[in-house]
């Protein structure tokens, strides 16, 4: 399995890619409450992330769930880290399907499964998004290493069908 050191460290960085991912109508709410985060302003940014999240924004949604995995102006949760990047990663956003497969390798915040964590880890390799689709691969290889073929065969065959939806999931 793999270190903690290494797996926050990854964590982190996927918080340095959201920048690109941004949609058009939010991305200057969005890119305050970055800011906010980003100088420890943790209450304002959740209430202007929620916001956004409350409207389907997905990047807003891997940041609550970024918070809520770091306890940064929430409580530590990794439950509800793990369901908000659930919904931003069913959305399409690569930083939340890296995060909500890394979950799966740990079984942090939802059951471990390697067929999952695999899955969603090759969804987000096969974005273009420099350091995440090494990130995606480096992890999903790792997780390989502790699957049977038929798991692996498996995985593929789910990631091969994957189609970016809406989350239809509420929180907070």
């Amino acid at each position: 399995m793999m270190r903690q050191p290494a797996y926050i460290a990854m964590i982190s960085s996927l918080l340095l890619g959201l920048s690109c991912l941004l949609s058009q109508p939010a991305a200057a709410d969005f890119n305050s409450a970055v800011v906010a985060y980003d100088h420890g302003k943790f209450n304002p940014a959740h209430r202007e992330f929620l916001s956004l999240a409350e409207r389907g924004h997905a990047g807003a949604e891997f940041m609550l769930g970024a918070m809520r995995f770091y306890g940064k102006g929430v409580q530590r949760n990794d439950a509800l880290a793990a369901v908000w990047f659930h919904k931003s990663a069913i959305k399409g956003n690569p930083s939340g399907q890296l995060a909500f497969g890394s979950l799966h390798i740990r079984g942090l915040g939802v059951r471990q499964d390697l067929v999952k964590a695999y899955g969603w880890l090759t969804v987000a390799a096969h974005h273009a998004v420099p350091g995440l689709q090494q990130q995606a691969i480096a992890l999903r290889d790792e997780a390989a290493r502790l699957m049977r073929p038929d798991e692996i065969t498996d995985a593929q065959r789910w990631a091969s069908g994957f189609k970016a939806r809406g989350s239809g999931l509420t929180l907070e």
